[in-house]
C-alpha cells in the first residue's frame, strides 16, 4: 500500500522559477541569432549593389569608334573602372573581380568578401564568405542591359 508523502514547506511552485528562468534564457538566445542573421542578410544586400555598380561601371566602357562599326567591344579600362567601383561601394579594398567573356560585350562583376560575425552561439560563430554575381552590358542605341 503506498502511503502519502508529507508536504513540506517551501516546496511548492519551484518548476515555476526554473522553467521562466530556461525560457529567459532561450528567448535571449533566439532575439541574437535572428539579430546576427539580419546582419548577415544586410551584407549581402550590400554586396549586391556593390556587384551592381561595379558591372554598370564596367560595362559604360564603350569603344565607341568599335561600336560605330556594329561590333561593340569594350576599353581595356574598363576591369579597373569595374574594380575601383566595386570596391567603392562595398567598402572592401580588393573584393571585386571583373571579367569580360570572350566574344560578348558583357562584364560580369563578381564581389568576395570574408565577413566576421561574431555570433553569441559558439556553433554558429565564426566567418562567413558572401560572395554575389551581377552581369550587365553596355547600353547602345536604346538596348537595355542583362541583369
Amino acid at each position: 500500500m503506498l502511503r502519502r508523502r508529507p508536504k513540506r514547506a517551501g516546496e511548492r511552485g519551484q518548476i515555476l522559477v526554473m522553467f521562466a528562468f530556461s525560457m529567459l534564457f532561450l528567448i535571449i538566445g533566439m532575439i541574437a541569432v535572428a539579430v546576427d542573421l539580419s546582419q548577415l542578410y544586410e551584407a549581402r544586400v550590400r554586396l549586391q549593389n556593390a556587384a551592381e555598380q561595379a558591372s554598370t561601371a564596367g560595362a559604360s566602357q564603350v569603344n565607341y569608334v568599335a561600336a560605330e562599326s556594329g561590333q561593340a567591344s569594350l576599353l581595356p579600362s574598363f576591369a579597373s573602372a569595374c574594380s575601383g567601383a566595386g570596391d567603392a561601394f562595398s567598402g572592401v579594398v580588393g573584393s571585386t573581380t571583373c571579367t569580360n567573356p570572350e566574344g560578348t560585350d558583357e562584364v560580369i562583376a563578381t564581389v568576395t568578401v570574408r565577413a566576421p560575425v561574431a555570433m553569441p552561439l559558439p556553433i554558429l560563430g565564426g566567418a562567413f564568405m558572401i560572395t554575389t554575381t551581377f552581369t550587365a552590358a553596355p547600353v547602345l542605341g536604346g538596348l537595355t542591359p542583362v541583369g
